[in-house]
């Protein structure tokens, strides 16, 4: 009961005007006074409808002239004292005392505030000069529409500032992170679609949030070519970040020259220094290098589909090794295969093959051999469509989803 009650006072003490918790971050202090004139003016109108307020409760006491006097002292010392909080400026009690003076000057007679009170809850003293005259019905009408008016537009204040520092900021702060990750993905998992003399290429990874954990690159160095489908254990932002390490980690290998086994060891053992506990990623590569065979190499993946022109029919690449970073210190091993002109490979993730329809059935490697014997001649673009239709047909995605398709050329 002590920390939710607690919990709320930190929650009330934060919305007020003068002192919000969110008003001493550096963010407040750095931010330009000309980019928080919407602020300013927001909190100046809203605290002055308590002066509105105190101006009613004088009805029967002064002219209509004196109305903006009260509108105006507190809204300016409200925002005088916000914006003083923010930029960290020793002046809040220079505010206040200036405020007092105002009011002095303006309402001299020390005895005015005790006569004002009296005439205001309708006592009788014979030290109370007599009023304006008012019908008393009117009088007591307007006294408490003024008090709610006070109480209400103070309470709702607060609260409203009690959610942009809490609710709000959490989800500026979310959305923030969202944004951030899209533009991560969209930069490090790009569409890759491309042709050389020997091979045509095409790629893309649908991720199932903002920020996925799937990575589909292709590298080519010195007449060499390097393609690899990677999924990240994890989404968000931190399977982001590993997704930008291990994207670095294998174009830095490969400008030394280290081979397909090599670059699988050297990953797996700088990872572990850069992830989480529980983070980890699989991984299926071919590369090739201008012989008549490619060179492939599994961690823990989806196996890769080869579709073999001569004979018609596709056969699976799999080996059966750890992932990478999850156990260091690793060994691994590749394999080779030859291959022959319009022969096609097909590199995918386990967010395709474990898509499940309403009879609780995967999509399979089944399947996909058959789409890729089927539509073994069309456009690179056109088999992607074609394959992720039937996928998108079989079931919802729940995880994310990356295809990438080359083609042997000669």
């Amino acid at each position: 009961m002590k920390g939710r009650v607690q919990k709320w006072v930190a929650i009330l003490g934060s919305a007020y005007p003068a002192y919000p918790i969110a008003a001493s971050s550096p963010y407040w202090k750095a931010l330009p006074l000309r980019r928080m004139t919407k602020l300013i003016a927001g909190i100046f109108f809203t605290t002055a409808i308590s002066g509105f307020a105190a101006n009613l409760l004088q009805l029967d006491t002064h002219p209509l002239g004196r109305g903006f006097f009260w509108p105006v002292l507190l809204g300016s010392t409200a925002t005088g004292i916000l914006v003083a909080k923010m930029k960290r400026v020793r002046l809040i009690p220079f505010v206040i005392l200036l405020a007092v003076a105002v009011t002095w000057s303006v309402y001299p007679d020390p005895l005015f505030w005790p006569r004002w009170l009296w005439q205001v809850f309708g006592w009788t003293s014979p030290t109370v000069s007599p009023p304006l005259p008012l019908p008393r019905a009117l009088k007591e009408r307007v006294v408490f529409d003024a008090i709610g008016i006070w109480l209400s537009a103070g309470l709702g204040l607060r609260m409203l500032l009690s959610f942009l520092t809490t609710e709000g900021l959490a989800n500026v702060r979310m959305q923030t992170e969202l944004s951030l990750a899209h533009d991560i993905q969209a930069t490090l998992v790009p569409t890759l679609s491309f042709e050389t003399p020997n091979f045509e290429v095409y790629g893309k990874s649908i991720p199932s949030t903002e920020m996925g954990g799937d990575l589909i690159d292709v590298i080519e160095s010195e007449g060499s070519l390097l393609a690899y489908v990677a999924d990240i254990s994890g989404h968000g932002l931190p399977a982001g970040q590993l997704m930008g390490m291990l994207t670095a980690a294998m174009r830095v290998s490969l400008r030394f020259h280290q081979q397909p086994v090599a670059l699988l060891e050297s990953a797996d053992c700088v990872l572990p220094a850069l992830k989480g506990p529980d983070m980890y990623a699989t991984l299926a590569l071919l590369h090739f290098d201008g012989s008549a065979q490619a060179e492939y190499a599994l961690a823990g993946h989806v196996p890769i589909l080869h579709y073999r022109h001569r004979s018609g029919d596709a056969a699976r690449l799999c080996m059966e090794q750890f992932p990478l970073g999850l156990i260091p210190g690793g060994r691994y091993a590749s394999q080779r295969v030859t291959y022959s002109p319009s022969d096609l490979f097909l590199l995918l993730t386990d967010g395709i093959t474990e898509v499940v329809n309403q009879r609780d059935e995967e999509f399979g490697l089944a399947r996909l051999e058959r789409l890729l014997t089927q539509y073994a001649a069309q456009p690179l673009s056109r088999i992607w469509e074609l394959v992720m239709g039937e996928v998108r047909q079989h079931g919802a995605q729940h995880d994310d989803q990356s295809l990438l398709l080359l083609r042997v050329r000669k």
